[in-house]
């Protein structure tokens, strides 16, 4: 996440802050200039912000510096900023303005159909041949070709594919009854042409896929590109196992919706894990995903009810237009984000046009958690909505980064709690915390000195009763904790390891200790630096670039000074898209 700029923030109080973000906004938009361009071409599944974050050079952490020195220059004339106390609070209770509603999903019998009967077509499968009995399919060069809807019962060994030639208004329902399967030179089903594929998973039976590390294609045609690839609707149900071995790109998509009904599905992949391109419904299953790339990804929305889904190795985690987890228990180890709602743009955009895309609000945006509980440990921002974010029920426990620019909390819209338990512990730089709306309480904690992960984080109220706990992964510097059970007017321990402090409950926001540095400049806008430089005996943030000398001038390999661009006009909104 980058520094944006809130349009509505007073500049007579926060002059330093919109110079800062100014600043650093002319940074990040030089991080796209000075890209290694090779880098950028040779990571084809990475996102372009993934290159301004991550290919950091000499000459961005120069601009910084100046940016700092500037930005503390060019405030002098501003009015004081207003020192913050240690603990604030909001006077009344907040009024949520939050009046989406629960996102939840309905099945068709077709979706629920888990039976089968000898009279279905029977395909035993073994090397380098099968046995078919019934009608409507075919052992055609190496491969098994289905031609009409129905139920098609699978069991054995097999090298080969499993193809659909079927009409367009045909549902056809595979039945795997204990198969492996591989494909060295595409995917293991292509299902090109139908209307929906009921995958069933029989209950006691394991079965496992595995594709190639490269596909022939025919001239012009780039699909199947996923090892159980399905063109239009899938869903799979079932008790039994599937294993995915993924050697290409994704390991399980569908082009139009996926449901997930039932049965432990296991994900290996130098890709992503999961796609279903115009949504993505999951409920009572159980997977587990080790992948290169994203987790469980669609263009559309995502909800999951209940099952669950434990994410070992992952890009991103969950990434949607919409997300909704209304049950169940998820666990998602990220690199980069933990859960990314993003608004959705052609891929045909340019890469100016995404950016500028991904700054601006997305109204329809969001990420919703009412049950389950869900863990998260992110390299990038645990929780990122280009939008809205909606603490409704549930537990969520986020451990963020531990140095910035990422954070725990990143949104463009508004983020607020109204029920559930939520813990995020991350860093203060560009810290964000829920919107002022909220009806639940909330404490921000701010410690001066980095707290090491593996620490417990916890809350007792007066009694010694523990009220919420959690022990993040990484180091983190800044907490935010919330929960029905803290009450207004009562008074509660926060610890983290020799760290306690006593804080007595406001209706709102609360904190602890003061943010250092003055930069979180999202959400509940965390604490404002105290003093402005040179004012009230504010003090200007330490380094090379503090109001003395600038540092040296990033030069080239020959040691010729690199040009500096001109900086943008204006103060436009600028943050991480997707």
């Amino acid at each position: 996440m980058y520094c944006r700029h809130n349009k509505n923030l007073k500049t007579d109080k926060y002059a330093i802050k919109c110079n800062f973000i100014h600043f650093t906004h002319f940074i990040h938009k030089l991080n796209i200039s000075f890209c290694d361009s090779r880098a950028c071409k040779e990571q084809p599944n990475h996102r372009k912000e993934d290159s301004m974050k991550k290919n950091k050079n000499k000459m961005s952490i120069w601009l910084m510096a100046m940016a700092m020195s500037m930005a503390i220059v060019g405030c002098s004339n501003a009015k004081t900023a207003t020192t913050a106390a240690a603990t604030t609070a909001q006077s009344t209770e907040a009024v949520a303005t939050n009046t989406s509603t629960k996102t939840t999903a309905s099945y068709s019998e077709e979706d629920l159909n888990t039976s089968y009967s000898d009279s279905n077509t029977k395909i035993e499968l073994s090397s380098g041949n099968a046995k078919i009995t019934g009608e409507g399919a075919s052992y055609t060069d190496g491969n098994i070709v289905i031609t009409k809807a129905g139920t098609y019962v699978f069991s054995g060994e097999f090298n080969g594919q499993i193809i659909t030639e079927v009409g367009d208004e045909d549902l056809v329902h595979i039945v795997f009854n204990g198969v492996n399967i591989t494909n060295t030179t595409s995917s293991v089903i292509n299902a090109a042409t139908g209307r929906k594929i009921v995958l069933t998973l029989v209950d006691g039976t394991t079965n496992t896929i595995t594709d190639g590390t490269t596909y022939n294609y025919a001239e012009g045609e780039d699909e199947p590109d996923a090892t159980l690839f399905v063109k239009q609707d899938l869903t799979i149900n079932g008790n039994g196992t599937l294993n995915i071995s993924s050697n290409y790109a994704t390991a399980l998509k569908a082009k139009d919706n996926l449901i997930i009904l039932g049965g432990k599905i296991n994900i290996e992949s130098v890709g992503k894990a999961i796609k279903g391109t115009d949504s993505v419904t999951i409920e009572n299953a159980d997977i587990t995903i080790n992948v290169e790339d994203d987790g469980i990804t669609t263009d559309g929305a995502l909800v999951i009810n209940s099952g669950t889904i434990k994410m070992e190795k992952v890009g991103e985690g969950l990434e949607a237009v919409t997300i909704d987890i209304n049950g169940g228990t998820i666990d998602i180890v990220a690199s980069d984000d933990g859960i990314n709602a993003r608004g959705l743009i052609d891929d045909s955009a340019t890469d100016e046009e995404k950016e500028a895309y991904g700054e601006e609000n997305q109204a329809d945006t969001y990420f919703r958690i009412t049950g389950g509980t869900v863990n998260v440990t992110a390299g990038g921002d645990g929780i990122d909505s280009n939008g809205q974010v909606y603490i409704e029920g549930g537990t969520l426990n986020v451990s963020g980064p531990a140095s910035g620019p990422d954070v725990a909390l990143d949104y463009n819209g508004k983020a607020t709690i109204t029920g559930g338990t939520f813990v995020s512990t991350g860093v203060q730089e560009m810290f964000e915390s829920f919107d002022s709306s909220s009806t639940q309480n909330f404490i921000n904690v701010f410690y001066s000195t980095a707290v090491s992960g593996g620490t417990e984080v916890k809350v007792t109220d007066k009694s010694g009763n523990v009220v919420l706990s959690y022990t993040p992964t990484n180091d983190f510097t800044a907490v935010i904790l919330s929960s029905d059970k803290l009450v207004t007017g009562e008074t509660y321990t926060v610890s983290a390891g020799s760290n306690s402090e006593e804080i007595t409950i406001s209706a709102g926001e609360n904190s602890i200790g003061e943010q250092s540095g003055g930069m979180g400049f999202g959400g509940g806008n965390g604490t404002p630096p105290s003093g402005a430089p040179g004012e009230n005996g504010g003090t200007p943030p330490s380094g090379n670039g503090s109001m003395g000398q600038p540092p040296e001038k990033p030069t080239d390999a020959n040691g010729n000074e690199l040009a500096i661009p001109e900086p943008p006009s204006g103060q436009g909104s600028n943050s991480e898209s997707n």
